[in-house]
């Protein structure tokens, strides 16, 4: 009897046993599959960050610093973006216009103006995007060197297209940088490359003393004076016979005849330094030594000499002259300088050969250099048109 308990004792031990050693199986089991997805997921959370990771090259942003351009009809221009970017996205760009009829660009962003009106270049990628507003005008031309262009008539604008001129002038001045060398330059370039006229010679008939602003053959502010609108701030005031815009007759006192009004060489460089963002004053091109607010007295004199011109530093932009006679370099190229300059019968760009031409014409004998007078430094610009 004993012994049958006894028995009955031990495999009742033996089927716990068993048991506890099953349920240990199952929990190791359990455990073994935990720790396996668990590092599964890491291991996937892990190439998943890397998989978005990499789908994080990308463009952010498109920007520029124009956002209007004018082109005159058969122009062309390269649009200029700046790109912000995450990782190392393709940066090849999509150029898209609204009026391939108006504009067309190609896939490096140079546009090609084929008819006067307005269309949008737009540039994007991924979802960064950017808007040009393009305006093809027949008001200007392409910039050209044309000595011969005919004289600019009396009232030939409306006040729309002279205000229209006006803001293609400064446009040009923003881009290249107002207050910077590249900002004069692209004021005189405008007026004797782009504009289709020629403004006359046209003596100084005086100043109006005390208040700053100039007589004829100088400028009274910013702009082109192609309609009398620009003369609402000159009311209660009077020059001597004028005031008048370019074009219209005038009577100068100089050689007493009635002329075109227009520029003297002074009032065409102070226009110039005014529009491109420096304000020297209603100044004059003479050097007297009892004077020091002339345009002789911007800087140190340079001597126009063979070596100098071999071998010397200047720019486009820089100033040259003589007593009597004031003008600006607006191109080198490896033979030649082309200066702006008004002599009588008009405003032009004259043209020496570089090394020896420039210093056996009398109209030139010193230069200004004027890195350090331009108040924005250097700006954007280039030797040639």
């Amino acid at each position: 009897m004993k012994s049958r308990k006894k028995n009955k004792k031990i495999r009742i031990l033996k089927k716990i046993t068993i048991l506890l050693i099953l349920m240990l199986l199952i929990l190791t089991f359990i455990i073994v599959i935990f720790i396996k997805k668990q590092y599964s997921k890491e291991n996937t959370q892990y190439k998943s960050e890397i998989y978005v990771e990499e789908k994080n090259d990308k463009i952010i942003s498109i920007t520029s610093n124009i956002s209007k351009v004018y082109l005159a009809v058969n122009g062309t221009k390269k649009l200029e973006v700046t790109l912000e970017t995450e990782g190392n996205p393709d940066t090849n760009l999509n150029w898209e216009s609204s009026d391939d009829s108006i504009v067309s660009v190609d896939n490096e962003g140079i546009v090609y103006a084929h008819n006067v009106g307005n269309a949008n270049i737009k540039v994007y990628k991924d979802n960064a995007e950017y808007n040009f507003e393009i305006i093809v005008t027949d008001l200007i031309t392409v910039p050209t060197l044309n000595n011969d262009k005919p004289e600019l008539p009396c009232r030939r604008y409306t006040k729309e297209e002279a205000d229209l001129l006006d803001e293609i002038l400064f446009s040009r001045v923003e881009e290249a940088g107002y207050g910077t060398r590249g900002g004069v330059v692209a004021a005189i370039r405008f007026l004797l490359l782009e504009f289709p006229y020629t403004i006359r010679y046209f003596n100084e008939n005086g100043r109006l003393s005390g208040n700053g602003i100039g007589g004829e053959g100088r400028y009274y502010e910013r702009g082109l004076y192609l309609h009398e609108s620009k003369f609402e701030t000159l009311k209660g005031k009077s020059t001597l016979s004028g005031p008048a815009i370019w074009g219209c007759t005038l009577y100068d006192s100089f050689i007493d005849k009635w002329r075109p009004n227009g520029f003297t060489c002074s009032g065409f460089v102070t226009w110039a330094l005014l529009n491109g963002g420096l304000d020297i004053g209603d100044v004059g091109a003479g050097d007297y030594a009892y004077l020091t607010n002339e345009l002789s007295d911007m800087g140190p004199h340079i001597e126009l000499t063979y070596d100098f011109m071999r071998n010397g530093q200047y720019k486009v932009g820089d100033f040259v002259g003589r007593d009597g006679h004031a003008a600006l370099i607006i191109g080198i190229s490896d033979t030649t300088i082309y200066t702006a300059e008004a002599l009588p019968i008009k405003t032009k760009v004259w043209i020496y050969e570089r090394y020896s031409g420039i210093v056996e014409d009398e109209n030139l004998t010193y230069l200004i250099n004027m890195d350090d007078i331009y108040p924005n430094g250097e700006g954007i610009y280039t030797n040639m048109w």
